[in-house]
């Protein structure tokens, strides 16, 4: 009985003994937890993990490769500048093409109206070339002509030629039957002027030169004389 007394401790002293101990616990867990928390997880799921080019696996949080919106944004408009710029040099090439076209074009035009100018009285060239033969046939036989009225009938042939030849192919016509006429100033014009009660209008007494139609145009005005009433 007396070694059980002074074997034993008082419960006070348990008390702490044991509140000791729990405060001890209590301090293991809570470093192991946090142990836990700082060391990575072996049990990374497909979604935490990223495939790099050579096969090998990275956590997605690992972002020392990946590249920023303002990065990728600077990519696609320098690829957008190099495009336009293609794309402008090209449409350059075609403008100076068309250009070079527009030019050549120009001056072909130039050549062709100055030679259409040039030679545009060719073809009535070449039907007054027959009658200049005529004409210089009549001077070579002026020289030995005896029959003066036979060297006029063949002037005059000549003549009657070379007016149904412009009539015929250019359209030129003669005013004929002018004098008895009553005056036009769009079809004459008045060189001389006489006044007599006899005249009742402005009438052609006479035909001084000869007018032209050209088709249904006044080509050239006749010189006339002309009869005024009082």
């Amino acid at each position: 009985m007396d070694i059980e007394k002074k074997g034993s401790l008082s419960p006070s002293v348990i008390r702490k003994l044991c509140g000791v101990a729990m405060s001890k616990k209590e301090i293991n867990s809570s470093k192991q937890d946090e142990k836990k928390k700082k060391a990575p997880s072996n049990d990374m799921t497909a979604t935490d993990k990223e495939v790099k080019m050579d096969g090998t696996e990275v956590q997605s949080g690992d972002t020392s490769s990946s590249v920023s919106p303002q990065e990728a944004k600077i990519a696609e408009l320098e690829a957008e500048i190099a495009r336009l710029a293609k794309e402008l040099e090209t449409e350059k090439e075609q403008f100076m093409r068309k250009m070079a076209d527009m030019d050549n074009y120009r001056k072909r035009l130039i050549r062709e109206k100055e030679s259409a100018i040039l030679y545009a009285n060719e073809k009535l060239i070449n039907d007054l070339v027959p009658i200049l033969d005529d004409f210089d046939r009549a001077v070579a036989a002026s020289g030995t002509a005896t029959d003066v009225d036979s060297y006029v009938e063949g002037i005059k042939i000549i003549q009657a030629q070379f007016v149904g030849m412009l009539e015929k192919n250019w359209g030129l016509k003669v005013m004929e039957h002018t004098e008895g006429k009553e005056f036009s100033p769009h079809e004459h014009e008045a060189c001389m002027m006489e006044q007599g009660e006899q005249y009742k209008h402005d009438t052609v007494l006479a035909e001084l030169q000869k007018g032209y139609y050209l088709h249904d145009r006044v080509l050239r005005t006749a010189k006339v004389k002309v009869g005024k009433p009082l």
